[in-house]
């Protein structure tokens, strides 16, 4: 499991090894509109939300 953290270091969702979302969907949705950026805890990198954003996505983030 992977950690997703926002500007602040607090954890707003976890995702597994793939990226696939397993909690936290609604808070990063929000995390989005309100242009907050968002890392990965364990590497430090920014999540990418593009893809959460398809409808497509079934919840894949990365």
């Amino acid at each position: 499991m992977r950690n997703i953290v926002n500007e602040d270091g607090e954890i707003i969702a976890k995702a597994t090894k793939d990226g696939t979302l397993v909690g936290g969907y609604h808070r990063i949705i929000m995390a989005g509109s309100l242009c907050q950026k968002l890392f990965w805890q364990d590497t430090g990198e920014p999540v990418k939300l593009d893809a959460l954003m398809h409808p497509s996505s079934h919840r894949r983030i990365a």
